[in-house]
């Protein structure tokens, strides 16, 4: 790649330590804490066992993060916390707990007057305060957003994404103890995995990628594209779940200087229109972005497929489609897409500012059809 002024920042305190979660308490200076989780953890004893670890320390625990967080529902619970004067939130789940978790400490910095609606919808202004600080324990292996300065909070009623953002939202630490991440669904590890994957190319094929970013790109592929096929074939390899928490980790490093590209903002209204997850809706288009991409290489993928193993960027496409095959993505996408024509149908709202514009090449309509058109055949759906 040409060699152009970068610079690179990440405040994060990353420890990365099997049955990590045993060791918060040493790890938090918060007098008035609140668990942000879903009831799945509480069900599975997690949430009694930080509750025990920090007694007087939690001041509350709101178990009611949905996937993908709707601005109605952060509102609300901000409401609810604001009494509680809470001084820090504890991010535990995968990246809905962390984009609640993000959008609450945005919030809970404000006037009790405001609003996310008000803000994103309305155009009021946030006041110049620092947010919460948030301490983040990813129990999945995707998003990054442990080591990102904005979360990612959906309006379905209007079928819009919005992000909160600014490096005070950086989290203070983030625990990586991939113990949590065994036991998950199978649709949950291929589509947080796939997540992964999709930030590390989304952050290759960037305008904004340096050195250091297509470092940690080149290192989380090497590890994602050896690890997440074996936990389709056995889930519960707990080291293969090790190297696909780092290449989360990796990736999310990545993104969080570079933001992400096409792929991402290709996939919004397939999330919003048919709930299609993530990692699903932001990776399918994957290789075809890849041979797109590879008409304005200037060098950086052709070096990305060989780091992994490729003779060129071709041949990681070819390869990355076999990868999909195994991995059955097929299929998953199978349960939320009606077919070709819906999908076809929304690409007029498929170009998100700040996001299509970082991609390297630059898209257009058209393209984006040829690309849905490619990456929907090559998985069965027509």
């Amino acid at each position: 790649m040409t060699t152009s002024a970068w610079n690179y920042h990440n405040p994060v305190k990353v420890i990365f330590d099997r049955g990590g979660i045993d060791r918060l308490a040493g790890h938090l200076d918060a007098q008035r804490a609140v668990l942000v989780t879903t009831l799945g953890f509480r069900r599975r004893g997690v949430v009694a066992h930080i509750e025990k670890a920090l007694g007087e320390r939690i001041v509350a625990v709101l178990d009611e993060v949905k996937p993908n967080p709707d601005i109605r529902d952060v509102d609300a619970q901000g409401e609810q916390l604001r009494a509680l004067e809470p001084d820090m939130l504890i991010a535990l789940g995968g990246g809905s707990s962390m984009d609640t978790a993000k959008g609450l400490a945005r919030l809970l910095s404000q006037p009790s007057n405001c609003s996310l609606r008000a803000h994103f919808r309305d155009g009021q202004p946030f006041e110049d305060s620092p947010a919460l600080p948030v301490a983040a324990i990813p129990t999945t292996s995707g998003t990054g957003a442990e080591v990102t300065p904005f979360g990612t909070i959906w309006d379905f009623e209007r079928g819009k994404k919005y992000s909160v953002t600014g490096d005070d939202l950086y989290s203070t630490f983030a625990i990586l103890d991939p113990n949590l991440t065994v036991g998950l669904p199978e649709e949950v590890t291929i589509s947080s995995g796939l997540d992964a994957i999709s930030h590390a190319l989304e952050s290759a094929w960037n305008k904004s990628a340096s050195p250091v970013t297509l470092g940690f790109s080149a290192k989380s592929l090497q590890l994602s594209l050896d690890a997440l096929p074996k936990l389709k074939s056995d889930p519960a390899d707990s080291e293969a779940r090790g190297r696909m928490m780092q290449a989360s980790l990796l990736a999310g490093l990545a993104i969080s200087q570079t933001r992400t590209a096409l792929a991402h903002s290709i996939s919004y209204p397939l999330t919003t229109e048919f709930d299609l997850p993530h990692g699903f809706a932001c990776s399918f288009t994957l290789p075809a972005l890849m041979r797109f991409n590879a008409e304005a290489d200037d060098g950086r993928l052709d070096d990305l497929a060989r780091s992994v193993g490729y003779p060129d960027i071709a041949g990681f496409a070819e390869g990355l489609n076999g990868l999909f095959q195994q991995l059955e993505v097929g299929r998953f996408l199978g349960r939320y897409l009606p077919g070709l024509d819906p999908v076809l149908a929304l690409s007029d709202r498929m170009f998100t500012p700040g996001r299509a514009d970082n991609n390297l090449r630059e898209g257009s309509p058209e393209a984006v059809q040829r690309l849905l058109r490619d990456s929907l055949a090559a998985v069965g759906i027509h």
